[in-house]
């Protein structure tokens, strides 16, 4: 009885020490789960220094294509947890696109349960944490769903490990915002399951907090489809139950945790109202990596068809990670097996791995909403839906098992492997005959990479005879269940490690004679690099240095706008950067007026007002000797009739920046004036000023206007004026006095009003369910 107890107790824990393995031998070498190898071995200054022994500019970087955990998740947390550490919400982000708003950008996940990691451990060790508890957890929670569903230990452990080694959770694994929000699905339908048995307080609550955790832990398109595999659930639960009562309180709870997240979608939504993204992020009918490739369905059989980045031999559509949907070959055996039952189960979740193919595949149906144009989701990459495919596919190969081990072997098995040995034979057969097709692209042998990389699955595929004959003629579960876990561990693992960097904690943003030089020069003041491959946007802000620069699918259309403008060096509408801004002009005055004192540069630079002050390896330091001030009195505001005569004056070679400004709000006549302006107190959501000034003047900030700054004369509120096309003033009475600005975006508390009553409901339904519970 208590080895029964035992096992009953840790069986859920299983999976989740069989994924641990998996991440065990580099945790225990040091090593952390972020791309550190390709920040110092494809970017400036990082390239310039020695890292383990490696002359500069030689670092090897193993996986050249997941970069964005280091260069957005990584600086975006780093800021995100600092500002919360002294106690300041993360409003505002001063670092990238001369200013923009912080927790509105929803990755930025300020509001996520696992930040409590980062309170806990040293910032390196939490972030390897926040990575790797979600895999954890997937599996986890997955378990305990087919549990519910009433598969057995074996089939749900097998679920259990195949989600988290999946192609959408390996290529996502290391962002820390894509898994986090992917995670909790299995926990939602769980507790739906749960609350149609019994409507239970405990996970009426859950239901709710796990629904808000989806929105909150940093990817909102991610958390789109947990909702939407949610609701088709909670629709599927109704109609075979046809249980009123459970299906109006799981509506409540998808409600309910939308209203309770307002303060995180109220400031979203006005962000995405007011940003370049439509422009940016649109579709267009000739873009061939939005929609999943139809030939890129090869790569469920053979991850690797064409090729990987990590072995640098990928010939597919830009990119791997968007489109792979691997869950193994076995998995996918058993997959196949469930789809065959006829059973509401295995019928419900068909049905959505096969929606979610018919969403990701260019057709009339998944082209609507793009060609409708409708908002917010017009931008949002339809490939990504694969999710549910792998989801659906490894609770399908967890079905699929059961029913392989619990029934007598049948010729119907041995018909559907020699359909997949088939299969693969055909496309290996086609692929070797189509040298003239394929031909050579850029150096690489398609037919040798595509024919190389489907041998591996054709012998995984022919290890499943070997399962049969275990099965037939030794009739031995034990060993039949051995070999199928080791087979399928063995592959997952593999493709995970194959794609997966993990690199040594005393790389992720090391210090450069360049950053250190940087960083010892009195603020506040910006950067500017003409060059993508230096200091990339959004990294210089785990420094502390402010850019012009920046790196994120959210930025101001204002800004985009200008920026455009500004490389044209003419009034331009706001071009499409693919997330990455960066200005090229700048010998334009609008950098002087950016307040860009450094600029960065690859190659040398031939202009007056730029004087090398700083040079290391290939990375040349520039300092602008025309730069004005973060904050200055003008003696003079033009007024004009519109923005773009605002753009068009600043843009102007004749005009000068310093001492006047242009808005299409207010004017004030020139006057000569003796003013002082000096930073006393200055971080991310405010700073303070000592100022003087011999007559009532307008003050400029060159930071970005935006809904919620606020600024203070003494303690007074005044107004904060749009100036020189997108920035700020205010008008400063005679004499001395203190001026503050603080970011308080008004969006944010209207949402927090909105989720104290979500919460308050919330607490509400669940104390009268605890109570009808033990009446």
């Amino acid at each position: 009885m208590k080895k029964l107890y035992f096992n009953k107790k840790l069986t859920p824990f299983f999976p989740v020490l069989l994924v641990l393995l998996f991440f065990l031998p580099t945790i225990l070498v040091g090593k952390i789960p972020i791309s550190a190898d390709a920040l110092v071995g494809l970017y400036h200054p990082f390239r310039d220094e020695s890292f383990q022994g490696f002359d500069p500019g030689k670092f090897p970087t193993k996986n050249p294509l997941a970069t964005d955990p280091v260069l957005q998740t990584y600086p975006w947390k780093h800021q995100t947890i600092e500002n919360l550490k002294n106690f300041s919400i993360p409003f505002w982000n001063p670092y990238n696109f001369s200013g923009q708003p912080l927790i509105a950008n929803s990755q930025s996940a300020p509001f996520s349960i696992l930040n409590i990691l980062f309170f806990i451990f040293p910032f390196n060790i939490a972030w390897a944490a926040n990575i790797i508890l979600p895999v954890l957890l997937t599996s986890f929670f997955m378990y305990l769903f087919l549990k519910s569903l009433n598969l057995s230990k074996i089939a749900s452990i097998y679920g259990a490990i195949v989600l988290p080694f999946s192609g959408f959770f390996v290529s996502w694994m290391m962002w820390g915002t894509v898994i986090t929000t992917a995670m909790w699905l299995p926990l939602i339908l769980l507790c739906v399951s749960k609350i149609f048995e019994k409507l239970s307080p405990i996970y009426f609550f859950l239901l709710v907090f796990s629904l808000s955790q989806t929105i909150l832990s940093g990817h909102l398109q991610t958390a789109l489809y947990v909702f939407f595999a949610a609701f088709l659930y909670v629709i599927f639960k109704f109609l075979t139950s046809k249980l009123l009562k459970p299906f109006l309180m799981v509506i409540s709870c998808l409600f309910l945790s939308v209203l309770v997240c307002a303060f995180q979608i109220i400031p979203t939504l006005e962000f995405i109202n007011l940003s370049a993204r439509d422009v940016d992020q649109s579709y267009q009918e000739d873009r061939k990596d939005w929609f999943l490739p139809a030939q890129n369905l090869v790569q469920i059989i053979a991850p690797d068809y064409f090729g990987n980045p990590t072995t640098y031999n990928y010939w597919g559509i830009w990119n791997y990670g968007e489109f792979v949907s691997y869950i193994g070959i076995l998995p996918l055996f058993f997959a196949a097996i469930a789809v065959f039952r006829k059973d509401k189960r295995t019928v419900l979740f068909t049905s959505l791995a096969a929606i979610s193919l018919l969403l990701s595949l260019a057709n009339p149906i998944s082209k609507f909403p793009y060609v409708q144009n409708l908002p917010f989701i017009s931008t949002l990459q339809p490939s990504r839906i694969i999710f549910l495919l792998a989801f659906s596919l490894s609770l399908l190969s967890a079905i699929g098992l059961e029913q392989f081990l619990k029934e007598k072997f049948k010729k119907n098995y041995i018909i559907l492997l020699l359909t997949f040995i088939f299969i693969i034979i055909a496309i290996y057969a086609f692929t070797i005959t189509q040298k003239g097709l394929l031909g050579d692209i850029e150096g690489l042998s398609p037919v040798k990479i595509g024919s190389r990389n489907l041998i591996l699955p054709l012998i995984l595929s022919f290890s499943i005879i070997s399962i049969f004959v275990i099965k037939v003629y030794k009739n031995t579960g034990h060993l039949v269940v051995a070999a199928i876990f080791l087979i399928t561990i063995f592959d997952l693992y593999r493709f995970a490690a194959k794609f997966t960097p993990f690199t040594q904690s005393s790389l992720i943003f090391p210090d450069t004679k360049t950053t250190l030089y940087l960083r010892s020069s009195e603020k506040p003041f910006r950067i500017m690099a003409n060059d993508r491959r230096m200091l990339h946007p959004n990294t210089n802000s785990v420094y502390k240095i402010e850019s012009v620069n920046g790196y994120d699918p959210l930025f101001t259309k204002d800004y985009a706008k200008l920026v455009s403008s500004w490389n044209a060096n003419t009034v331009s509408e706001a071009g499409s950067f693919n997330r990455i801004v960066t200005p090229q002009n700048y010998q334009s005055r609008v950098a002087d007026f950016l307040n860009v004192k450094y600029l960065l540069s690859i190659n040398e630079i031939s202009d007056a007002r730029f004087v090398k002050v700083f040079e290391q390896g290939e990375t040349k330091v520039y300092e602008n000797k025309k730069v004005l001030p973060r904050a200055f009195f003008a003696k003079e505001i033009v007024k004009v009739a519109s923005a773009n005569d605002e753009l068009q004056y600043i843009l102007s070679s004749n005009v000068d920046l310093e001492s006047s400004a242009v808005s299409s709000q207010l004017s004030y006549q020139v006057q000569d004036n003796n003013s002082s302006v000096n930073f006393e107190n200055y971080q991310d959501q405010k700073f303070t000023l000592s100022v003087h000034t011999d007559k009532d003047s307008p003050l400029i900030v060159s930071n970005p206007f935006y809904p919620g700054w606020q600024a203070f004369i003494d303690g007074t509120k005044v107004n904060i004026y749009k100036v020189n096309y997108m920035f700020q003033s205010v008008l400063v009475p005679q004499g001395s006095h203190n001026v503050e600005f603080k970011f308080r975006p008004q969006s944010f508390y209207n949402g927090i009003y909105v989720s104290v009553i979500g919460l308050v409901v919330t607490i509400f339904i669940s104390i009268i369910l605890w109570h009808r519970k033990y009446q």
